[in-house]
């Protein structure tokens, strides 16, 4: 499965992985997981890195409805959630678009942001980037 995802408790942050070809069940597959994680909770910053990703599947309808499903966890939020993507590819950008896009018309409190590099994820994370690139060292 061309796709990963780690919670780290004591920062706060689910770091999630696309690389390769990702589909649209490999972001069921990580929806799925974290959010039935023992260590899941809605107010986590989430980063996701798509710098590894190659290609991703294009089935809007699909991911429309995926979103429908995120936003009824988001919904519970008691403040905003911050979602950093790591797009340092046109592929990456594309997609991150993509999914931003199936966001528009859905009311949460999930603020998205792009991200060029982990420096600057990094920084809209309100994070050191030592500190964040220790952390994603910290997965194969």
């Amino acid at each position: 499965m061309p796709a990963l995802f780690r919670i780290f408790p004591d920062h706060n942050l689910v770091y999630v992985r696309y690389f390769g070809i990702a589909t649209i069940a490999d972001y069921i597959s990580v929806v799925e997981g974290y959010t039935k994680h023992p260590d899941y909770n809605v107010t986590r910053k989430i980063l996701v890195d798509l710098s590894q990703l190659q290609d991703v599947e294009r089935d809007y309808t699909a991911i429309m409805k995926l979103q429908a499903r995120i936003a009824e966890f988001a919904v519970g939020a008691p403040s905003d959630i911050l979602s950093v993507v790591i797009a340092n590819s046109q592929i990456g950008r594309e997609a991150a678009q993509m999914v931003f896009k199936s966001w528009e018309n859905i009311d949460t409190p999930v603020v998205r942001r792009i991200a060029p590099d982990l420096e600057t994820a990094a920084s809209l994370l309100g994070m050191k980037k030592t500190v964040l690139t220790d952390l994603v060292s910290q997965i194969a």
